[in-house]
Formats: C-alpha cells, structure tokens, sequence
C-alpha cells in the first residue's frame, strides 16, 4: 500500500475497513438521453358542455316522450307531450270570439255597428215590403175614386200612411250611411285586443303541453316515462354537448401551484380501460373546496369525444404532466441523494467511490434529469440504501443502461 493510500486510510478512521478490505460490489448506471415528465396523478368527474335542464312547465300526465336516452335533438324538436286538459278547447274558442271581435270592429268601420246594421236592414226590409203594399193600394183606390167607386177619405189614408213609410224608409237609410260612433269604436277595439290577448294566453297553454329542446345536443338524462305525471317546474330531461365534454379535475391544494393552463393532461376510465384521451388544461382553479377529506382546486379541460364514450358524470382518472424536458441526460431516481438540500451523486471514479455534486430538473416518477455535474461517460453507482465514503473501493460488479 503506497504512503498516500495509507495517509488516505488514517485519515478516514470510519472507512479504515473498506480501504484495507475487498471492495464493495456496486451495480453501475450509465447516464443516458430521454424525456422525462413530471406528472400530477389525481381523479375528475365528466360534465357535458352548454348543458340544461328541462322542466315541465306545467303540471299533468305525460301522454307520449317522442325522445330516448342517447339521442341527438335539434333546437325546438318535441321531447314530450302532456296531456290535454281543455287547453286546446280553450284556444279553439277564443280563436272564434275574436274573429267575432274583429269582424265586428271592421264592420263598425266601413260605416256601421254591424250589429245595428242588421237589425236597421231588418227593419227598412219590412218597410219596403209595406211601401209597395201601400203604393198598389194607393193606386188602386185613386182608380176607384175617380170612377166614384170609393171615398176620397180612404184614398188619403191610404196617401197618409204611404207617406210615413216613406219618412222612414229615409231617415233608416240616414242612419246606415251615418259614420260609426267615435264611442263605440273604441267600444270594439277594446274588445278586440282582451280576445287576442285571452287567445294569447290560451295559445301558450297549448303550446306548453309540448315539452321541447331549448338547445341542440344529447338526451343523456331522462327522468319520465309514459303514464308519468309531472309536476309544474318538475324535471324532465337534461340534454347537452357530448363532443367535446368537459373534465372537472380535481387537484390537491398543495400541488394547484404546478398546474397552469396548456398543461397536457390524459384521461383514462375504468369503465373503458383499453381507451385514453388526451387534453390541455384551459382552465385553472378560481377556489379551494371540500372534496370528501381532501381540499381540492377544480381544473377543467376539453375533450374531444367523437363516440360519445364519455358520459356526464363519469368518474375518471387523470394524468397531468406539469414539467417536461425532451432528450435530457438522466439517471435512475435512486441514484441521486440529497443531503443539505444539495443533491448528489456517487460515480465510481479508478476503482472508488466518488461523490459528485450535481444539479437535478425536471423529476419523474423513475429518471431525474441531470441539468449540470455529470456527462454521459460516467459511471454512476445505483445507489439504493448502501451508504459510502469519499475514496471507498468499490468494484462494479454489472452495470446496466439507463433504461
């Protein structure tokens, strides 16, 4: 043993035993290129995207759903429909009482009540036919007078009544050419807007007996069947956009600080366990809540979900890769300690053991990558729970890629 060696060995009394003894098989780790990823294992929940739900708005037995579970509905299609009750009599009869309304009103002004009118032509229609009776009476009495077959006082009676018929066949005749009645115009229209405002009302009750999509998108929840009755306001179905769908991730409140939007984040689901989708994180969380035991942050990404596979609610797992370095040189995470928050590494260095300073990155749940201190040439000792000293012969009893 050469005088430094000896001096070496004095001097390090802890490890005078592995300097005279025979070396310590070591397992050596080539440093090797890769990319590493530092990723966030937590759980979400699905949501559909532009979600609603769809209530009855009025109270009574669902006669026919025109709709199943899973099917795509267009903005306005009929969902479902609720009995009739009288509302379509209703509508019906107010639909009549306001044409009686309108007619009335445009009767009244072309010149007359219309109600008027018809009783005044009633009337000039009977003193019409009396006119002509009159007049052929008149007629035939002047003859019979000028023979001195009949009196005079009979003809002028005659001539008498005549005459007032005619008086009142005029002022009727004033009456029908009267313009209508400022009064009674007013009278009509009134009229005429409380029928379209009951036939308004009516028309709505119709109207709600079909129950019908406020939007575009998926039935996935539908809570009646036929026979049901619903109450008013009582829900129906909730209806929304499967493609995409959103993911509410639920991250811990002392890891919320690592994730930030962009974030590449993967989903996978027991119920599909062959299938993973992928997403970027486009919204962080604006809270801390409650989750069971945990405090959570809720981050939401959007997923592309062409076959629908992803049902609202769905439980999911969720992978979110918060760091990332591409093609960067790395050793196995049990190879790197710390002590001091310095971290390090032992390299077998001429048949010792070495420690070597180092500066770790991105930390991935194998590899850590190596920023500074090491190249790929060393050989760097896959330490597990074997302790060394500084100068500590060591032989390499098998070593192994980076991989």
């Amino acid at each position: 043993m050469s005088s430094a060696t000896a001096t070496f060995c004095t001097a390090i009394l802890a490890v005078s035993a592995a300097c005279i003894g025979p070396p310590t098989e070591v397992v050596g780790v080539t440093p090797a290129w890769r990319d590493i990823e530092f990723a966030l294992i937590t759980n979400g929940r699905v949501e559909a995207t532009s979600r609603v739900a769809v209530h009855a708005p009025v109270a009574g037995r669902v006669e026919q759903v025109l709709v199943r579970r899973g099917d795509k509905v267009a903005r306005g299609q009929v969902l479902l429909r609720i009995a009739d009750t009288g509302q379509a009599a209703a509508e019906s009869l107010a639909r009549a009482r306001l044409g009686v309304a309108e007619a009335r009103l445009a009767g009244l002004q072309a010149g007359l009540d219309p109600v008027e009118a018809s009783l005044l032509q009633a009337e000039r229609g009977k003193l019409v036919a009396r006119r002509e009776s009159l007049s052929a009476k008149v007629e035939r009495l002047d003859r019979l007078v000028s023979r001195a077959a009949a009196p005079l006082a009979e003809l002028e009676a005659a001539q008498r009544s005549l005459g007032d018929v005619l008086q009142d066949l005029a002022a009727i005749d004033l009456r029908l050419e009267a313009p209508p009645s400022p009064a009674r115009l007013d009278e009509l229209r009134a009229e005429a807007t409380a029928s379209e405002t009951t036939l308004r009302a009516a028309a709505e009750a119709t109207a709600k007996l079909s129950v019908r999509a406020p939007l575009a998108g998926v039935v996935y929840s539908l809570r009646v069947v036929d026979g049901d009755f619903v109450s008013a306001g009582g829900l129906a179905a909730r209806i929304g956009s499967l493609d995409p769908v959103r993911v509410r991730i639920f991250v811990d409140e002392p890891d919320l600080g690592r994730v930030a939007v962009g974030d590449r984040a993967r989903i996978r689901a027991d119920a599909f366990p062959s299938k993973e989708w992928q997403c970027t994180v486009d919204r962080i969380a604006t809270e801390v809540v409650d989750l069971g035991t945990r405090r959570v942050g809720e981050v939401l990404c959007t997923v592309r979900n062409a076959d629908l596979a992803l049902l609202p609610n769905l439980a999911v797992r969720v992978r979110i890769v918060t760091d990332r370095a591409e093609q960067a040189l790395s050793v196995p995470r049990s190879s790197v300690q710390n002590s001091n928050e310095e971290a390090f590494v032992w390299i077998m260095d001429q048949g010792r053991a070495s420690r070597r300073k180092v500066e770790v990155g991105v930390q991935g749940p194998d590899f850590v990558e190596i920023r500074s201190g090491l190249d790929s040439s060393d050989a760097v000792i896959a330490v597990s729970s074997e302790q060394f000293a500084e100068g500590q012969r060591v032989r390499m009893s098998s070593q192994r890629g980076g991989d």
